[in-house]
C-alpha cells in the first residue's frame, strides 16, 4: 500500500475526492475484503473520535514510518486484529491530515455534544475606516450594494461582497487623497480607480490617490496586502512601504511591511516587479515565484512557495516550517487577541500546515496543539503558550 492509496482514503474523508480518484480507491477497496474492513472503521466516527483523543500528541514523521510499518506486515499475514487496525486508523487520520482533517471531523460532532477547551473568539471580518481627505471618517462595516456620496455629488460604491470601489470621471474632484485603515480583526478589499484591485489584511493601512492622475499611480502600505494590478505602460504602480518601493506595470503580487516586524518581503506571483531597496539603494527585478526579502540591511532574492503569501486573502493561513513566533503574530492580528510566551523557548518551534481562516479559535489553536507540543490556555482576551 503506498502513500497514494494514503491520499486516497483522506481524500475520500474530506469529501474531497474526484471521480478519477474515486475509481482509483474503488479498486483497491475491491482488491481484499481487509481493505473494505479498513474503510468501514475509518468511516466509524466514534473511533475516529476516541482514536484522536488517544493520539493527540504524535511525531508526524515518526508515524508516517509506523504507519508504512504496519501495512507492509498486512502482505505478509492472512489477518489483522482489530485493535491494530483500529491504531493503523488513528495514525492513518492524525498524522496524515493533522489540522485539515480534525476540522472535518469535530464539525461533525459539535450537535448537541459538549466541547472543551477555550473561550469563544470570533475569526475577523470585513471591516475598514475610510478617512478622506478632509478628514471625514466613515466605518465601512456591514455595509453592502450600496453608495456612498460626497460633495461635488461625487459617489462611491460599495458592492455586493462589502468591497470599496472607485469609478470617477476624468473630471472628478474628489479629495485627492483617501486613506483605507483595517484595524486588527478585520480585512478589507478595494478596487482603485484605475481598476486596480487590493485585498488588505488585519492592521493595515493604504493612502492612495481617489482619482489617478500623471505618469505614475502611487500609493503608501503599512501592513500587507495583495495587489491585482490593471496595466497601464504610461503609468507604472508604484507601492511605497518604510523600506522598499515595488514598481509594476500590471501584475499580481504581495506585499508585507508591518512595522513591528523587522523584515519586509515582495513575493511576485505573476507578471514582473522592479523592487527598490530604499536602505541600500539596491534595486531587483523579480519574475513569477520570487520574493525580494529584506532582513535588516540586506536584501535577498529567493524562490518561494506563493501560496504561503497570498492564501490569507482566500479562505486559510498556510505555512511552512515558520517559526510560532511568526505565526501567532499572524493570529493576533486576524483575532485580536493577545498572546504571551510563558516559555520562551517555543518562540523557535516551526509549524507546518493549514489553518482554516474563519474559524473559532479553539478550533485553530487545537489543530496546532495535535502537530506540535505546544499547549495554549485562554484566559480573557489573552492566550498562554506553555
Amino acid at each position: 500500500m503506498g502513500k497514494e492509496i494514503y491520499e486516497l482514503l483522506l481524500a475520500y474523508l474530506r469529501e474531497d475526492i474526484s471521480e478519477k480518484e474515486m475509481i482509483r480507491l474503488q479498486g483497491w477497496l475491491a482488491e481484499n475484503e481487509r481493505h473494505r474492513k479498513l474503510m468501514e472503521e475509518l468511516r466509524d466516527k466514534e473511533v475516529l473520535r476516541r482514536e484522536i483523543g488517544t493520539y493527540a500528541s504524535f511525531d508526524t514523521s515518526r508515524c508516517w514510518s509506523q504507519l508504512k510499518e504496519v501495512m507492509d506486515k498486512t502482505s505478509r499475514r492472512s489477518r489483522l486484529s482489530w485493535s491494530i487496525w483500529r491504531s493503523v486508523a488513528a495514525v492513518l487520520v492524525v498524522a496524515a491530515v493533522g489540522g485539515l482533517l480534525y476540522r472535518q471531523i469535530t464539525d461533525s460532532f459539535r450537535s448537541g455534544e459538549e466541547q472543551v477547551i477555550v473561550a469563544r473568539i470570533e475569526p475577523g471580518r470585513t471591516q475598514a475606516v475610510l478617512i478622506t481627505g478632509k478628514g471625514q471618517q466613515l466605518l465601512l462595516q456591514g455595509l453592502k450594494d450600496t453608495c456612498l456620496n460626497f460633495a461635488e455629488n461625487e459617489t462611491l460604491k460599495i458592492n455586493e461582497d462589502g468591497s470599496l470601489k472607485y469609478s470617477l470621471s476624468a473630471l472628478s474632484r474628489m479629495p485627492e487623497w483617501h486613506t483605507l485603515r483595517i484595524p486588527k480583526g478585520g480585512e478589507y478589499k478595494i478596487v482603485l480607480d484605475d481598476g486596480t484591485e487590493i485585498w488588505l489584511n488585519s492592521a493595515s493601512e493604504l493612502r492612495y490617490p481617489a482619482h489617478f492622475v500623471g505618469n505614475e499611480r502611487r500609493v503608501y502600505l503599512t501592513g500587507e496586502a495583495y495587489f491585482q494590478v490593471v496595466r497601464n505602460e504610461v503609468a507604472p504602480f508604484i507601492v511605497e512601504t518604510r523600506d522598499m518601493d515595488v514598481k509594476v506595470l500590471g501584475t499580481s503580487f504581495n506585499v508585507s511591511a508591518y512595522e513591528d516586524e523587522e523584515n519586509s518581503h515582495a513575493t511576485l506571483v505573476e507578471g514582473r516587479v522592479e523592487v527598490d531597496d530604499k536602505i541600500n539603494g539596491e534595486k531587483v527585478t523579480l519574475t513569477p515565484g520570487k520574493q525580494a526579502l529584506l532582513q535588516g540591511k540586506e536584501m535577498i532574492v529567493r524562490e518561494v512557495n506563493t501560496k504561503l503569501y497570498s492564501m490569507w486573502r482566500l479562505d486559510r493561513f498556510t505555512f511552512s516550517s515558520e517559526d510560532m513566533e511568526g505565526v501567532i503574530r499572524k493570529l493576533s492580528r486576524w483575532y485580536n487577541v493577545d498572546f504571551f510566551f510563558s516559555n520562551t523557548s517555543m518562540k523557535q518551534k516551526r509549524f507546518t500546515g493549514s489553518l482554516p481562516k474563519y474559524s473559532d479559535i479553539s478550533q485553530v489553536l487545537r489543530m496546532i496543539e495535535m502537530t506540535t507540543d505546544i499547549k495554549f490556555q485562554v484566559k480573557g482576551n489573552t492566550i498562554i503558550i506553555q
